[in-house]
């Protein structure tokens, strides 16, 4: 049977200047959205509950324990290994367990945007599902990150506690950190869906929740009922970590871009990302083709997108995509939810299709027969006006004085104030300017009570996670 896994969203809003005008003229600014969909996990004997965000784009678990004292865990749950009887503590990352009385053990530092956590080594049962001894679960037993201490930022302003990796094995830190895998050990056969899951992610406007499904997928979530399946390359996927599948050619209108000849393209699957994304020679091309600018009052006037992909038995499957798919507009001025990014060398050259175009794509995981299965996805023609259910308040954080926080920059390894603006960090990373150094970044309140202008505004007290793996550090984004 499929197990159905509800999620909740986490939408941050960002004000952010718009592409430059030739000749200098007035910057329009645009609105940035990033999203973070979480459900809830359960994990130990007797069963913690906490709520994580899923990633394609990661493979490790990582949860805060109570070993942590640092303020951002104390305003999340966090995990008692000591409240568990199948908790196991690991002495090291090849999964040996800690001795009684032994205190010599690993720990990993993960780098996650602009802020970092340390954690221990743990195992112990982790279950998705509903939280009634009844209710159908999906479990394994994994090793995960228990963290031990984090930065305050971004962390503090997250509603959710940790994330859940559904990345392959070359994301995770080793095979029984790796859920996905596990899940794959333990199905019956071959021809079992154990090891299968699906993602729907709700229009932003539609009136509809988001959701994950394990063990199957919903037909009645897709157009026609069925998906296209696309092979994924087992060296590449188990190398590199995720769910890559090959793109022979990319049109936009009718004009073919130069990438994808003779050397097929990559394209990783994420649902961890709220927008698409390639290095920046690849993501120019695109971008440059498509015209985009800062002024498009219509956005009739732009092409449409066909990403033509490999399927199975040599067929081909095109992702669609028309202007409202990738442009956002707002106040007269728009942006593309294409954007560039720096990946390691060892990773190599990809796009990474995020949320912008799994909203449009139903997509399905299937780590038994190494593919992943796409085909349109059925919203609902009903309008939700109101945002998704808010989620239950973690405990309240007192509001900053404006002044410069020196101390907890350097904690978490970063320069101090003075230094953060002059850099020009500020515009580059402003919830950091927003709540660390307001004053050397010029935010204080202004007389008369109104807040001193700047380049860009965070009309949300939250900030999107990088993601984290042993290789990838962090995405960074050629704008913000």
């Amino acid at each position: 049977p499929t197990l159905t896994v509800p999620l909740r969203e986490y939408v941050s809003v960002f004000d952010a200047p718009g592409p430059r005008i030739p000749g200098g003229g007035h910057r329009h600014r645009r609105h940035v959205h990033v999203t973070e969909y979480y459900g809830r996990v359960l994990v130990g004997t007797p069963p913690q509950a906490f709520d994580m965000v899923f990633d394609t784009g990661s493979g490790n678990i990582v949860l805060p324990t109570v070993k942590c004292a640092d303020e951002a865990c104390g305003a999340h749950r966090r995990f008692k290994s000591a409240a568990s009887r199948s908790a196991v503590q690991l002495a090291y990352e090849d999964e040996t367990p800690l001795a009684p009385g032994q205190s010599d053990r690993d720990s990993t530092t993960i780098t996650y945007g602009t802020g970092r956590l340390t954690g221990e080594y743990i195992r112990d049962s982790v279950c998705l599902g509903g939280e009634a001894v009844s209710e159908g679960k999906a479990c394994a037993t994994l090793d995960f990150l228990g963290v031990i201490t984090e930065s305050r930022f971004p962390f503090i302003e997250l509603p959710f506690d940790g994330v859940f990796g559904l990345g392959l094995g070359g994301l995770s830190a080793g095979p029984h950190f790796n859920f996905i895998g596990q899940l794959r050990a333990n199905s019956s056969s071959r021809s079992s869906d154990g090891a299968m899951f699906a993602v729907f992610l709700r229009h932003l406007e539609a009136d509809e929740d988001s959701e994950m499904s394990f063990g199957g997928y919903k037909p009645e979530l897709v157009k026609d009922g069925r998906v296209s399946w696309l092979p994924i390359s087992r060296s590449d996927a188990e190398d590199k970590g995720y769910w890559l599948v090959s793109m022979r050619a990319i049109y936009v209108g009718t004009h073919r871009l130069g990438q994808c000849g003779s050397t097929r393209c990559l394209v990783a699957m994420d649902t961890g990302s709220s927008l698409s994304m390639a290095t920046p020679s690849m993501a120019g091309e695109l971008l440059d083709a498509v015209g985009v600018d800062s002024n498009c009052p219509d956005l009739r006037r732009f092409p449409t997108l066909r990403f033509e992909l490999e399927a199975e038995a040599g067929g081909t499957f095109d992702v669609v995509l028309e202007p409202d798919d990738y442009m956002e507009v707002s106040e007269g001025s728009c942006s593309s939810t294409f954007q560039a990014i720096q990946l390691p060398p060892e990773i190599g050259p990809m796009w990474i299709f995020g949320q912008s175009i799994l909203r449009k794509y139903y997509s399905v995981y299937d780590a038994e027969h190494w593919r992943v299965g796409l085909g349109v996805a059925l919203h609902s023609t009903k309008r939700r006006f109101n945002p998704a259910p808010a989620t239950p308040p973690h405990p309240s954080v007192p509001r900053e004085a404006c002044e410069d926080d020196d101390q907890d920059m350097m904690k978490s390894a970063l320069p101090g104030c003075k230094s953060f603006a002059h850099m020009g960090y500020c515009k580059r990373f402003p919830p950091l300017a927003q709540h660390y150094c307001r004053q050397a970044c010029g935010l204080c309140s202004a007389p008369g009570g109104e807040e001193a202008a700047s380049n860009v505004t965070v009309h949300s007290d939250g900030f999107v996670v990088s993601h984290a793996s042993r290789k990838v550090v962090g995405y960074k984004t050629s704008e913000m």
